[in-house]
C-alpha cells in the first residue's frame, strides 16, 4: 500500500480492517459520523411532499399557459 509514509489508518475502510486485524472488532463497526437522517419514513414523506409540489406546479403551468393562449386568440 502507497501511501504517505504512515501505518496508520485514515479512512472507515481501513479503520475497519486495522479493528479486524487487531481482533477488537465485535461485528458492530459504528462510524464516528453516522448519516443525519437515517428514518426511511421522513425520507419517504419528504420525497412525496416534493413530488406533490412538482405535480401541483405543472398543473398551474399547463392553467397558465392555456389560459395565456386562449388570451392570444381572441
Amino acid at each position: 500500500m502507497m501511501g504517505s509514509g504512515s501505518t496508520r489508518p485514515n479512512n472507515a475502510d481501513e479503520k475497519f480492517m486495522a479493528a479486524i486485524e487487531r481482533g477488537d472488532h465485535n461485528g458492530d463497526f459504528k462510524d464516528r459520523k453516522p448519516p443525519k437522517i437515517i428514518d426511511d419514513g421522513l425520507i419517504a414523506a419528504k420525497k412525496a411532499k416534493a413530488d406533490n409540489t412538482r405535480d401541483q406546479a405543472a398543473k398551474l403551468k399547463a392553467l397558465r399557459l392555456a389560459a395565456k393562449k386562449e388570451a392570444a386568440s381572441r
